[in-house]
């Protein structure tokens, strides 16, 4: 872990985002993951935020868990991508209450509910589907710092729409991971943005009909090369 850290700085990083440890189905235990991210943190100079998405490493990082590292500078911020609303809002307002508002950054990972996560008191988010419509999330960043809430909500509804474009692979053939990365890398391929929209083996590629329907929500969203 500290080799990675080491080597992230010396890259030039401005920070790290790790989870907890994942390996099996089993739920690392809360004293477990604490150490991991202390371990970390021990390691480097560089802020640490915890990335909160227990889909893919099965635990979920609680408050209960999440602000006592806050509280002792461990962490330097959290990526909630759980989609567990309820819980992010209850984090939200502990990390308010603990007076951590100014040193604990929260960020959301959903792209389809900025606009709530937002007004709800987040403060900021790191979408996938940012890499193909960065604007359109700047767009919606500034309405919502500004109140005007009812543009947001619009903005929101349009990246929602586009959103759809990570769902045009054929399910009978690829799993939802290729059909969401096959959709990305097409749309930045159709933009211009790269020159190769291949996914790494063992995924699979998007079929040619997935392509034009990826096209076709680009369009939709007002969005050309």
């Amino acid at each position: 872990m500290r080799y990675h850290a080491a080597s992230a700085a010396a890259s030039g990083a401005d920070a790290l985002v790790a989870t907890a440890p994942f390996y099996t189905r089993t739920r690392t235990h809360p004293v477990e993951i604490a150490d991991h991210f202390r371990r970390l943190r021990a390691g480097t100079e560089l802020p640490l935020f915890a990335y909160d998405i227990p889909a893919s490493v099965h635990t979920k990082l609680t408050a209960a868990t999440v602000l006592p590292l806050a509280a002792d500078g461990t962490l330097a911020g959290l990526k909630d991508s759980s989609g567990q609303v309820e819980e992010l809002r209850r984090l939200i307002v502990a990390a308010r209450d603990q007076g951590l508002g100014e040193r604990f950054s929260v960020l959301t990972g959903s792209e389809m509910a900025v606009d709530g996560a937002l007004l709800a008191g987040v403060h900021g988010v790191v979408p996938g589907l940012g890499n193909v419509d960065p604007h359109g999330y700047l767009r919606l960043h500034a309405h919502a710092r500004a109140g005007r809430w009812a543009d947001a909500a619009a903005e929101q509804d349009r990246l929602a729409a586009l959103f759809a474009l990570t769902e045009t692979g054929d399910p009978a053939r690829m799993g939802g991971s290729s059909s969401a990365l096959g959709g990305f890398k097409a749309a930045l391929h159709l933009l211009g943005v790269i020159d190769c929209p291949a996914t790494a083996a063992p995924q699979v590629p998007l079929e040619a009909a997935a392509v034009d329907r990826v096209r076709k929500f680009l369009d939709d969203a007002g969005l050309t090369a």
